[in-house]
């Protein structure tokens, strides 16, 4: 009863007072806003409704736009494509809830169209918010609003995406130019094909992208870790998939997709009575779509920005040469999906640590997954390409799997790491390679001054004595002529293992595989080629100790045969590393039998 009240006062009013007297936000069934006649002005006066014309235009068109701040500048049209050649031109609510846009030779040059049935009861009325939103309300019901229709402007509180229900697209499009503002060529939409992100196109042809959500922002857009001006929502359900942003200071903030295709975050600066950009969609040439092609990744601070993924080559070098990428990069060795268990080349994946990552129109994706079970379903599956978390907040979430290409990767500064899946072969050179490169790290010391190089020389043999009385400490060595790993003749019957067949067996010392940390280093749970399921104890980088005890472990337990004490199966030495391999006992903890019972993880 209290809301018939309220709606019967602001029909009251509306007849009461004069056309042009009072500003007012609301009018109800069969009124009208004529062209110079009449305006709709938000509570706050935030926001105007009326005619205007844009530009040099002299077309009139029904839009919404700033009152008190940046007056005329327009966020909303609503007879985009049918503008009215004269002031004849009027707004006005049905009975049945329909916004219909008339001038004097055409009854109809508008409608909202609302596809909501109301009672033909003279309740319906229409009403600005102070957040530019033209809203059609029924006993406070919402039938329709101006918030479903946007056009080049995202305005806060507006949803950007899909109604998987009613099938609602929610986009923006340009205006054609700044004298008209039908429909241009340049346009931003959500697309939800494999797992949602936001698409920038020319007509068809697809320009750039925002990367998909990541927990903490878009995929490839600057992160404020502690933002003050906007709040991010991100929703993904059955009915609807959007995002949307809140103000959460007095900034006023508006996007835009001007005419000529630029997507831009827009601050209003009241000191100088203008908007000023703060960030923008397109920021280097790495922003274009899949600028180094399938395979191929971005970096704005090379030169040339392109290059291939790691077991990767360009596809066509002739055009690489001269600097035309499109074609994309191959692999070196071709994969060897579905038979890598009967002959020991399984694939494996290669990390690459902060990317903006791949295109995800071919991907599929679980809410639900771990980072684990991602790789897994990525082995089982071989036209699985690559995987990442869905989730990077709090160590990462869900999974997101490539199916196809990887198109558009660049490299960005941000806690965004994908997993690429490269043949075994390929993984082999990369983790001898690797893990060289990591073990005897390369010193530069540049200095035009003679002792600045005398200093390093002494520093250098310094080093190179320390490592060979540490190398003699461990016993008599010698090459491995097939493995290249080192032997110690006093340990005839104990196996040497090659760092590739332990490489291998850890899944190059996966985090996944990881099952305890001692003093000595991390401990890996790993599978050899025979199927024998053994522990893998790699002395750590950072430990102080190691150097005594891997000689005492090899030779000591080597000889030992004791039920307390589990089986010591080989070694591995290879340059700087050093590695014990155990046998898995699946009975206990396998720190309880490597550490003790004081050692706690």
């Amino acid at each position: 009863m209290e809301d018939q009240s309220v709606h019967i006062l602001f029909f009251l009013a509306l007849i009461i007072l004069p056309s042009g007297c009072s500003a007012v936000d609301t009018i109800s069934a069969n009124q009208e806003i004529k062209d110079g006649k009449a305006t709709l002005v938000s509570k706050g006066e935030r926001f105007e409704l009326g005619f205007f014309s844009p530009g040099k235009s002299k077309n009139r068109y029904l839009g919404i736009w700033y009152k008190k701040i940046s007056y005329g500048t327009v966020v909303w049209v609503a007879n985009r494509e049918t503008p009215i050649a004269d002031t004849s031109g009027m707004l006005k609510l049905t009975r049945l809830g329909n916004l219909v846009i008339r001038s004097g030779g055409n009854p109809m040059v508008w409608s909202s169209n609302s596809t909501v049935t109301v009672m033909s009861d003279n309740m319906a009325v229409v009403q600005l918010l102070d957040t530019g939103n033209l809203v059609v309300w029924n006993r406070n019901k919402m039938i329709w609003q101006s918030f479903d229709y946007p056009g080049d402007t995202f305005l806060p509180g507006m949803k950007f995406g899909k109604d998987l229900v009613t099938g609602l697209q929610r986009s923006l499009t340009s205006w054609k130019s700044p004298d008209d503002p039908s429909v241009g060529v340049y346009s931003d939409i959500y697309d939800t094909n494999g797992y949602p992100q936001n698409l920038r196109l020319k007509g068809q042809v697809l320009l750039g992208r925002l990367g998909p959500w990541n927990g903490l922002g878009f995929s490839g857009f600057p992160l404020d870790k502690e933002n003050q001006i906007y709040s991010t929502e991100f929703v993904v359900n059955e009915k609807e998939i959007y995002h949307k942003y809140a103000l959460t200071s007095s900034v006023v903030q508006r996007i835009v997709l001007t005419w000529d295709g630029k997507t831009l975050l827009l601050h209003w600066i009241e000191r100088i009575q203008d908007w000023i950009v703060y960030a923008e969609s397109e920021v280097d040439n790495c922003d274009r779509f899949s600028l180094c092609g399938p395979y191929g990744i971005c970096s704005i601070n090379k030169h040339p920005p392109c290059s291939c993924m790691q077991g990767f080559e360009p596809r066509n070098p002739e055009e690489w040469e001269v600097s035309d990428w499109v074609s994309g990069c191959m692999r070196k060795s071709p994969l060897n999906c579905g038979n890598g268990n009967a002959n020991g080349n399984e694939d494996g994946f290669l990390k690459i640590v902060g990317v903006k990552i791949p295109d995800t129109r071919r991907a599929w994706y679980n809410v639900s997954m771990t980072l684990g079970e991602c790789e897994m379903a990525c082995k089982r599956n071989c036209s699985c390409t690559g995987f990442t978390s869905l989730d990077i907040r709090n160590g990462g979430s869900g999974c997101l799997l490539w199916l196809d290409e990887l198109l558009d990767t660049r490299e960005y500064d941000v806690y965004q790491d994908i997993y690429i899946r490269i043949s075994a072969s390929e993984l082999e050179g990369l983790v001898n390679s690797d893990l060289s490169t990591r073990k005897r790290p390369l010193i530069v010391i540049l200095s035009a001054s003679s002792v600045m190089l005398l200093l390093f020389a002494v520093a250098y043999v310094g080093r190179k004595i320390k490592k060979t009385l540490y190398m003699k400490g461990l016993g008599k060595l010698n090459v491995h002529e097939k493995s290249t790993s080192l032997q110690m003749e006093q340990l005839d019957d104990m196996q040497c293992f090659s760092l590739y067949e332990v490489a291998r067996a850890t899944g190059n010392f996966s985090v996944f595989n990881k099952i305890g940390q001692g003093g000595f280093g991390p401990v890996y749970k790993g599978v050899l080629k025979d199927g024998r399921e053994i522990a893998v104890k790699r002395l750590s980088e950072t430990s102080q100790q190691g150097l005594d005890e891997f000689k005492n472990e090899v030779i000591c337990i080597a000889k030992l045969q004791h039920r307390n004490l589990v089986k010591l199966l080989g070694y591995c030495v290879h340059q700087n590393e050093l590695i014990l391999i155990y046998e898995y006992m699946t009975n206990k903890s396998l720190d309880w039998f490597l550490f003790g019972l004081s050692h706690s993880p």
